[in-house]
């Protein structure tokens, strides 16, 4: 039997838009920051074509 995984809910917002941008997902707790891309991409109707990173306490993990 396999361990139960938990699910995320992030909050995703463009920085200094008016009137503010963002969506609400919930994510596997095992995502890995290329899944989370890929799934930003869509939600947020992009082409991989925005300046965007992760940054998890204060750690910057990945810039695009």
């Amino acid at each position: 039997m396999s361990k139960p995984v938990d699910i995320y809910q992030i909050k995703v917002t463009l920085r200094d838009s008016r009137p503010p941008i963002w969506r609400r997902i919930q994510v596997r707790s095992d995502i890995t920051l290329a899944k989370l891309h890929r799934i930003l991409q869509c939600v947020m109707g992009w082409e991989d074509t925005h300046l965007h990173e992760f940054v998890i306490q204060g750690e910057h993990l990945w810039r695009t």
